[in-house]
C-alpha cells in the first residue's frame, strides 16, 4: 500500500503508531467487526486498542429527540445547558456517572470591568508565551472576552442554591499592560466545588432541561456527514438521543483512561489517576466520527498533597534519599518534571515516589513572608484565598538528626511504602546547603543569592510535598473558533462540538500553566457557555 505524506498527515494527529497499520481509525472506510478488530490485534498492528471502530449500533430500545444534547454534566457541560436553554432550545443532559461531577476549586477570568482591551490581549499574549506558541490564539481570545460573564453567572446560580463562593482578585502586567484576573473559589465548602455544580444542575432542571444520569455516550449518531445525535448505553439497552441543531461533547478528559494517557501524554507514567471516570470515551466517539484529536504531546496538569504541595518557598528541597536535587525556585505545577526517574525506581507502580520534602529554619515565615511580597511569582505561601498551612502538619525537631528520624516515621506512618532514608544523608545534606549558602553562590544548581537562606536555627521543619496524581490531560478534539471539531482537512463536522477539556488546542506547553490559577475550571465554564448559546442559535 502506498501511503502520502497526506495520508500521513490526516493520520497523524490520531495515531502516530502504526499510522499504516491502523486501517480502523477514526474517519476512515468501513470497520473490521469487534471480532475481527481482536484478532487484528498482533505484532504487525501497533494501533492502540481505543482507536479501533467498533461496529456502528443500530438498533435502539428508545429514541428521544432534542434541539440540542450536551454529554456531560461538568463545569463546560452545565454552562451549555444553561446558555442553550436559555437561547429557547430543548436541551437533554446525558453523564456516565450518576450525578453532575466537576473537579478543581478555583474559575478563574479576566475582569473585563477593569481590563481594557489592550489588556485583554496581552492577557491572550501572555498565555500563548506559557503554552509554548501551541494554542489556538482565538480560544484564548474567546476566553479571555467572555470568562467574566461566564464565571460571574456561575458564581451567582451556585450561590442561589446554597454553594457560595468567595473571590480572589489578582493581576498581571505584560509588555506594559496591566489585566485584572478574577476568580471564584470554593476551598472552604466540605464539598468544594462539586457543591456548586450540584446546586446548579438542580436549577437547569427546574429550569427545563433534561438530565440522563448513568448513560454514558458510546458512539455518535451520525446521518450522512452530519452528527445527528448520540447513542448512550442505558438500563434498557442503547438509547438515541438526537439532536436536530447539534451535539456538545463535554465529557472531559482522558485521565482516567490509562491507554489513551499514556498514549498522548506518555510522560505521565506512573502518576496516579484521580478521576477514573473521566475515560475518554466521549473523545473516541468523536475520533469515530472523524474528528481529530491534539497531536502528541498534550499539556498535563499534576496535582496531590493539597496546601502543603502549594507552599512554594525556595529553601532546601531533598529527595526520597535524602539529597538535594534541584534548584528550588520553580513553580509547582512543573516539578513533576523531575520526579520521573524516581518512579522508574518503584517499576512506575509507585506514585509516591514523586514526593520529596522541603527543609526550612525556625524563622521560615518571615523568611518566605518577604520573598513573596518581593516576587509573588516565584514565592507563593497558598494559592487564592487558602491559608497558610498549619505549622503542626509540618514534619518537626528540634536538630537535624532528630528532624531526620521525623521524615523516616512520617513515611511510614502515612504508608508511602518508600524505603527509609538514611538519616546520616539527610543531616550531612543539610550541612552541606548550609556551607553552600555560606558561600553565597550556589555552585550546583544556580539558585538566585537571595533565596540561598541556610537552615541554621531550630526547630527545624519538613514539608511533605510533590505532585504525584492528575486531575486532567489537557488535549482533546481540534477545534475552531466555535468550538466545533475539525475533520482531517480541518473542516468543521456539521453537528459535533467539543468544549472544555474534551476539545483541543487551548493549552500547549508541557504542563498546565499555573501562573493564572483557575484557569482550567474558567476555560470549561466559559467555552461551554458561548457554545451553548451558539448551537442554540443554529
Amino acid at each position: 500500500m502506498e501511503v502520502t505524506r497526506r495520508d500521513l498527515f490526516k493520520l497523524g494527529s490520531i495515531a502516530a503508531v502504526g499510522a499504516i497499520g491502523g486501517s480502523a481509525l477514526a474517519g476512515c472506510a468501513p470497520q473490521a467487526t469487534s471480532a475481527e478488530a481482536s484478532n487484528q490485534s498482533s505484532a504487525n498492528d501497533q494501533t492502540p486498542g481505543f482507536l479501533r471502530q467498533p461496529d456502528p449500533i443500530t438498533e435502539f430500545s428508545e429514541t428521544k429527540e432534542f434541539d440540542v444534547v450536551v454529554i456531560g454534566a461538568g463545569e463546560s457541560g452545565l454552562a451549555a445547558v444553561h446558555t442553550a436553554l436559555e437561547a429557547g432550545a430543548k436541551v437533554a443532559c446525558v453523564q456516565n456517572i450518576g450525578t453532575a461531577q466537576t473537579t478543581g476549586n478555583m474559575g478563574a477570568s479576566v475582569d473585563t470591568t477593569k481590563t481594557d482591551e489592550a489588556g485583554v490581549e496581552a492577557c491572550v499574549a501572555y498565555l500563548l508565551e506559557k503554552n509554548a506558541y501551541r494554542s489556538n490564539r482565538k480560544l484564548l481570545e474567546a476566553w479571555a472576552k467572555n470568562s467574566y460573564e461566564a464565571i460571574t453567572w456561575w458564581a451567582d446560580t451556585a450561590a442561589r442554591g446554597g454553594a457560595e463562593s468567595k473571590p480572589f482578585d489578582s493581576s498581571k502586567e505584560y509588555n506594559g499592560y496591566t489585566f485584572y484576573l478574577h476568580a471564584n473559589t470554593y476551598n472552604h465548602l466540605e464539598g468544594a466545588h462539586n457543591d456548586a455544580a450540584l446546586a446548579i444542575a438542580e436549577q437547569l432542571g427546574s429550569d427545563g432541561a433534561e438530565f440522563f444520569y448513568n448513560s454514558p455516550a458510546v458512539q455518535f449518531y451520525k446521518e450522512g456527514d452530519r452528527v445527528a445525535g448520540v447513542v448512550c448505553k442505558t438500563e434498557g439497552g442503547y438509547t438515541l438521543f438526537k439532536a436536530s441543531k447539534g451535539v456538545i461533547l463535554a465529557s472531559g478528559d482522558c485521565s482516567g483512561n490509562e491507554e489513551m494517557r499514556n498514549y498522548y501524554c506518555p510522560d505521565l507514567r506512573g502518576f496516579k489517576t484521580m478521576s477514573t471516570f473521566r475515560d475518554g470515551m466521549g473523545m473516541c466517539a468523536g475520533m469515530w466520527a472523524g474528528a481529530q484529536m491534539t497531536p502528541i504531546n498534550h499539556s498535563k496538569m499534576v496535582h496531590g498533597g493539597g496546601a502543603l504541595t502549594r507552599l512554594q518557598v525556595p529553601f532546601l528541597n531533598l529527595d526520597i534519599h535524602g539529597e538535594r536535587f534541584m534548584n528550588e525556585v520553580l513553580s509547582f505545577a512543573y516539578l513533576n518534571n523531575l520526579m520521573r526517574d524516581y518512579l522508574a525506581e518503584y517499576d512506575y507502580q509507585n506514585s509516591m515516589a514523586a514526593k520529596f520534602f522541603t527543609v526550612m529554619p525556625a524563622n521560615w515565615f518571615e523568611t518566605a513572608q518577604k520573598w513573596a511580597e518581593e516576587d509573588p511569582s516565584e514565592v507563593q505561601l497558598g494559592v487564592g484565598n487558602m491559608t497558610v498551612p498549619d505549622e503542626s502538619k509540618f514534619v518537626s525537631g528540634n536538630t537535624l538528626e532528630e528532624l531526620a528520624a521525623s521524615i523516616n516515621a512520617y513515611m511510614e506512618k502515612e504508608e508511602w511504602g518508600i524505603d527509609p532514608i538514611d538519616e546520616a544523608t539527610i543531616v550531612a545534606s543539610i550541612e552541606h546547603y548550609n556551607e553552600v549558602c555560606a558561600l553565597g553562590a550556589d555552585t550546583e544548581f544556580g539558585k538566585r543569592a537571595k533565596y540561598l537562606v541556610p537552615i541554621e536555627e531550630g526547630p527545624f521543619y519538613a514539608v511533605p510535598r510533590g505532585a504525584n496524581s492528575v486531575p486532567a490531560v489537557l488535549g482533546g478534539l481540534i477545534v475552531d473558533e466555535n468550538q466545533q471539531c475539525l475533520d482531517a482537512e480541518r473542516q468543521p463536522i456539521e453537528g459535533l462540538f467539543a468544549v472544555g477539556n474534551a476539545s483541543g488546542q487551548f493549552y500547549g506547553g508541557v504542563d498546565y500553566p499555573m501562573d493564572v490559577e483557575g484557569l482550567s475550571v474558567g476555560r470549561a465554564i466559559t467555552s461551554g457557555y458561548v457554545t451553548g448559546r451558539h448551537v442554540a442559535s443554529l
